[in-house]
């Protein structure tokens, strides 16, 4: 087959869009997200999203991004990392004939632009999940591990029912434990916004920080509610938060010096409950580990999918 690699432009959003839920349809996006998610992001760059066409259209395209515009902090500390976010071929088509000169010429302008580690598919801003569906996209898992990207670790997501949720007595027990220790689990107050801050910015992967506060921003104009965050507090300092987003639980945090004391299984029951009393049936998380998924485990999530997170020094 002959191919031509070139970039992405406006007149192929249509092409781009069938050929995305045909390659993953699990991820399949609208013309809202591929504009919200990529093309408005801070750091896009028209020259890392390549397209493979045929004589008969679009046959695969692969999605970088790189720190342009917005620095990512501690996600890219020596400013050498850059990302593949998305990555498909028509199912029809050997992945090898189309995926391998995407894949080539991407890795090229990633190296030309001073970039030496490449990751599948943790870009902090705007992943869409957070690596290779394991079960689900193999074939796209083995052509990457065939072209030296290798597991750096698993994620996985999880989903509860929520509509007969209660806090359990022994969570309430560990709450008032707490409480005996002048620990608080409770909804976060527009007071709180400078020592919520602080704890984010001290605490947090910049990432979340960069979330928050763009959440904040908007419960001043009714975009985002005080009651989709809850906060731990210990005297005047808050040490740990959670949020949601719709049915979206997460992420979710508690400061190093507190770990170990239950404070996040309190945390996380008492937001699955706001969540439940505002009518929410489900709640998912899109990214955690197999740690962290214990403590899920006991409020009924299960996992749904189970990904690779893949590296490659360029």
């Amino acid at each position: 087959m002959d191919l031509t690699i070139s970039c992405f432009t406006g007149r192929d959003r249509d092409d781009l869009l069938k050929v995305w839920a045909q390659a993953l349809p699990l991820d399949a996006i609208t013309i809202d997200t591929l504009e919200t998610r990529v093309l408005l992001d801070e750091n896009f760059d028209s020259e890392t999203f390549l397209l493979a066409r045929s004589t008969d259209g679009v046959q695969g395209f692969i999605l970088g991004m790189r720190a342009v515009r917005l620095p990512l902090g501690d996600a890219d500390p020596e400013r050498n990392r850059c990302w593949i976010t998305a990555f498909g071929v028509v199912p029809e088509l050997p992945f090898e004939e189309v995926g391998t000169p995407l894949l080539r010429a991407l890795e090229q302008l990633f190296r030309d632009r001073g970039k030496r580690e490449c990751y599948v598919s943790t870009y902090p801003p705007g992943y869409f999940t957070p690596g290779i569906d394991r079960n689900n996209y193999a074939p796209i898992l083995k052509f990457l591990q065939a072209n030296g990207y290798q597991e750096v670790t698993q994620a996985l997501s999880m989903d509860a029912s929520i509509v007969l949720f209660e806090v359990p007595a022994s969570v309430q027990q560990r709450e008032a434990a707490l409480q005996s220790q002048g620990i608080e689990v409770r909804a976060y107050r527009r007071s709180d916004l400078l020592k919520f801050l602080q704890f984010l910015e001290t605490s947090m992967p910049t990432d979340w920080v960069r979330v928050e506060r763009s959440n904040l921003k908007k419960i001043a104009t009714g975009g985002f509610a005080e009651s989709q965050i809850t906060v731990v507090t210990h005297g005047t300092d808050i040490i740990g938060y959670c949020q949601f987003e719709g049915s979206h639980f997460g992420p979710f945090g508690v400061s190093d010096r507190f770990q170990g004391r239950g404070i996040g299984t309190v945390l996380l029951a008492r937001t699955l409950e706001r969540m439940r009393i505002l009518g929410y049936h489900n709640a998912w998380v899109m990214w955690t580990d197999d740690v962290a998924a214990k403590v899920y485990g006991k409020f009924g999530f299960t996992q749904t999918r189970r990904f690779s997170i893949l590296r490659k020094e360029l």
